[in-house]
């Protein structure tokens, strides 16, 4: 049993120190491609991403819940 906390552990301070290092997801609507939302009908247009507001990243989930961090990279959360 106390190497299964230890495990746990380990495996939970890897968690925090990765999110530390790289907090980011690649943004699932725009798909990392610089913020843009192509068109469907002219395919040469684009828009800024509505989900990750044009920055093609958004917060890990763990990075939300255990640092407090806000849901556009950048945003200091309290806006």
């Amino acid at each position: 049993m106390a190497a299964f906390i230890l495990i746990a552990l380990i495996a939970g301070f890897g968690y925090y120190v990765s999110l530390r290092i790289h907090p980011y997801r690649r943004c699932p609507v725009c798909r990392d491609t610089p913020g843009r939302h192509w068109g469907g009908i002219y395919s040469y247009a684009y828009r800024r991403c509505r989900a990750c507001g044009g920055y093609g990243r958004k917060y890990r989930l763990g990075a939300k819940l255990f640092m407090g961090a806000s849901d556009r990279p950048g945003g200091s959360g309290n806006s």
